[in-house]
């Protein structure tokens, strides 16, 4: 990639500033005043603002349109949620910008406000005339936890017919451009059997124990997906599954009545996550058969948390890639983390991931971007909207 020089454009680095320093915590905190700030900044350019909101009215995404509103036009997409920071061992304040050296610090520096600070930058640095199609910006809430905004936003857009033409998710990949991920299903189970005391183990159904059962058989599902096709194209090549999350009893003497666990499946493009589900539901149904034949009304139930789709390497995504390579990002591989990118694609809006920062630094204390990833970014979302935009 072109890059010029090791220091980002003063814009930027004040729009990450202004960013980091609002706590948009998924799920809990407001990014109402974030989007007010971005909004007013984008109003003076002529852009059209639409904004869907979470049920609460807390939360919100924005959808702002530079140009015809109607089929055409590219789409740069962030989420302005962060996950918490608190519990984590920070040497600098999370929600204020620290430079030091080649770096900046703080909460979403990295994933993925340096992004959003880097489209913003260029808006006025291009300016609104200079555009040779439409633009569209996307600025979503709670990606973080399920990829919850963006399916409100892409709602509202297909109720409304507007189809743009193509989309860059803007996630930390060093700017290399992403082709494809794997898609992610979340389950919570809950296992109800009766509590007694321990000295009667045996009489009762311990819940403890079955959900036990129903986690071993898991994990040897999730072994037998190491071993089925593989996708080089991914340094995690196969689809897999882990439980997280246990919790059961309150005490070293009673059986408990009850256990909870989430299990996570983190499945490649090509496989079929409702058929691998199917096995671990059968199963479950297996070990409660068993329990009711102690007590009747013992149960598992296993609810589905999340899901978020895989964004495939298709013939539609191809013209997407050149587009970007022709604008000096870099092909990189594909990654093993979901974004939101699958549901656009799943929109009919052929998609890749491509942003500055690194995901190894995501979600972690004292979280950092280096300033020559920003660099790299204007420069290539320069030459993308000025040059290559077709």
């Amino acid at each position: 990639m072109v890059e010029t020089g090791n220091s980002c454009s003063a814009a930027t680095s004040k729009w990450l500033a202004a960013l980091v320093q609002h706590e948009t915590v998924s799920g809990s905190n407001s990014n109402l005043a974030l989007l007010d700030e971005v909004e007013s900044y984008l109003r003076q350019f002529g852009f059209e603002i639409r904004r869907t909101h979470s049920r609460d009215g807390k939360r919100a995404n924005v959808f702002a349109t530079l140009g015809a509103n109607g089929t055409a036009g590219l789409v740069l997409s962030g989420h302005t949620d962060v996950v918490p920071a608190s519990g984590q061992n920070w040497s600098y304040p999370p929600f204020k910008l620290v430079e030091e050296e080649d770096r900046f610090y703080g909460r979403g520096t990295s994933d993925m406000k340096g992004f959003l600070a880097a489209v913003l930058a260029t808006v006025e640095r291009i300016g609104p005339k200079n555009l040779p199609r439409p633009l569209h910006l996307a600025f979503t809430y709670d990606e973080e936890i399920g990829c919850i905004g963006v399916r409100d936003l892409l709602s509202d857009l297909a109720q409304h017919g507007i189809r743009p033409s193509a989309c860059v998710i803007g996630e930390p990949t060093r700017m290399r451009v992403v082709r494809a991920h794997k898609g992610r299903n979340v389950w919570r189970c809950r296992v109800h059997g009766q509590a007694a005391h321990s000295s009667f183990s045996g009489l009762g159904v311990n819940a403890a124990e079955a959900a036990c059962r129903l986690v071993s058989d898991i994990a040897e599902e999730a072994n037998i997906l190491q071993k089925s096709p593989l996708d080089d194209s991914f340094y995690v090549p196969f689809s897999t599954m882990a439980t997280c999350c246990v919790s059961a009893g309150k005490t070293s003497n009673v059986i408990p009545e009850v256990a909870e666990f989430d299990f996570d499946l983190r499945y490649l493009p090509e496989a079929d996550p409702g058929a691998i589900f199917s096995k671990i539901q059968g199963r479950a149904d297996s070990i409660q058969k068993g329990m009711r034949e102690r007590v009747t009304q013992s149960k598992i139930d296993i609810e589905p948390r999340s899901a978020v789709p895989a964004l495939k390497d298709n013939l539609k995504n191809r013209a997407v890639i050149e587009m970007l390579l022709r604008a000096g990002a870099i092909l990189g591989s594909n990654i093993a983390y979901t974004t939101e990118g699958g549901l656009y694609q799943a929109q009919g809006i052929p998609t890749v991931v491509c942003g500055p920062g690194d995901i190894a630094q995501a979600h972690t204390a004292d979280e950092f971007i280096l300033k020559s990833e920003l660099v790299a970014c204007e420069t290539f979302l320069y030459r993308l909207l000025t040059e290559t935009l077709e």
